[in-house]
């Protein structure tokens, strides 16, 4: 009975927080920071995160080496994949050289607690090459899935033994089924022009980021499309085709909109890198309610830096958890680092298969 009458008051403060007005910033959140990760010599960003059924977060965070003001010097960029307790308890899983134009990007975990990442590789020539990695109980890194050059893979789930990649320059979703062997998809699983990105040489409002964030309820995969700020659903059909595509929303709040995860009744967490207040450190954090009304519960708080995921607690302890990755995409000029914020929500997020 106690554990009830405590789950009730946790969702009435939550309850409270979304009737409160569209507008309004949330100073009834009181989040606490989990962990913060060094910025390095030439800044560093915290891009992918997710659970693991322990409650174990893995984040993806890549340091920036040194590049010439001419763009003809580019020393190494370095992955790193980090594991963070509940209780702020981090350690450095496993790393991968990125040299010179390459980074890491969304992390996912599989039904038996298998760690993924995705990596891009701008450069031209390609040398590490876009696609997704296993990391190992030992620290290695196994490519399973390589995208071709042009592509750049971006986040990352899991339906079954299927990845599932967005790909924000091409306004595409990559899909793999994972085994032993390297898989090579020879095209995106969809490609729609409500994934694409929008044109910074025509439009500077622009950044040319399509295909962001990726989540799964039931047999459909949610997206969201940062140049527009949309979210779009993809039904999924019988052996795993893709339905029809279909705006969710859109709303200018949302553009530079990221991750996103579901809580349990239904309920879309939605993080952008970018407020609308102007203030900095800068980011906002939205729910969609199962209809796709928009809520704001935060714009340019103070405790969001560049947002990047947000995360539902995967045990009983921390499922009424959100936590949120700051990237701090600009720590290398204000002298933030980037971290991991606790915020206590009021009710589950959606159990991941």
């Amino acid at each position: 009975m106690k554990r009830l009458v405590v789950t009730l008051a946790l969702a009435v403060v939550l309850l409270v927080a979304l009737a409160a007005p569209a507008g309004a910033n949330t100073a009834v959140w009181h989040p606490c920071t989990v962990a913060t990760f060094a910025a390095g010599d030439y800044g560093s960003f915290l891009e992918g995160m997710a659970a693991d059924s322990h409650g174990i977060l893995f984040g993806t965070l890549t340091t920036w080496g040194y590049v010439s003001e001419d763009g003809s010097v580019a020393d190494s960029n370095i992955g790193e994949i980090w594991s963070v307790a509940p209780d702020g308890d981090k350690g450095l899983v496993a790393t991968l050289d990125l040299s010179p134009n390459g980074m890491l990007l969304g992390i996912a975990v599989d039904r038996r607690d298998r760690v993924y990442v995705v990596s891009a590789d701008f450069g031209e020539p390609q040398t590490v090459g876009s696609g997704v990695y296993r990391v190992d109980p030992d620290g290695s890194l196994v490519k399973v899935i390589a995208l071709p050059a042009g592509s750049s893979p971006n986040g990352l789930a899991f339906r079954g033994d299927r990845a599932y990649i967005t790909d924000s320059a091409l306004g595409a979703v990559w899909s793999a089924r994972v085994g032993d062997r390297v898989a090579t998809p020879a095209a995106p699983w969809i490609q729609d022009a409500l994934l694409a990105p929008g044109d910074p040489a025509s439009d500077p409002t622009m950044m040319g980021l399509g295909a962001n964030g990726i989540a799964f309820r039931g047999a459909r995969v949610y997206v969201s499309v940062s140049d527009y700020g949309r979210i779009v659903c993809v039904p999924i059909h019988a052996g795993d085709t893709p339905g029809t595509p279909q705006v969710v929303c859109e709303v200018p709040e949302l553009v530079t909109a990221d991750g996103i995860a579901f809580d349990a009744p239904g309920g879309l967490w939605v993080t952008t890198n970018w407020g609308t207040t102007g203030g900095a450190p800068s980011g906002a954090l939205y729910r969609l309610s199962p209809s796709g009304a928009v809520q704001q519960l935060a714009d340019d708080p103070g405790w969001l830096n560049y947002p990047t995921m947000p995360v539902f607690g995967s045990t009983r302890a921390t499922n009424h958890t959100l936590y949120i990755a700051n990237g701090a995409y600009f720590d290398y000029e204000d002298g933030s680092a980037p971290d991991i914020q606790a915020l206590p929500v009021g009710m589950p997020g959606l159990p991941l298969k």
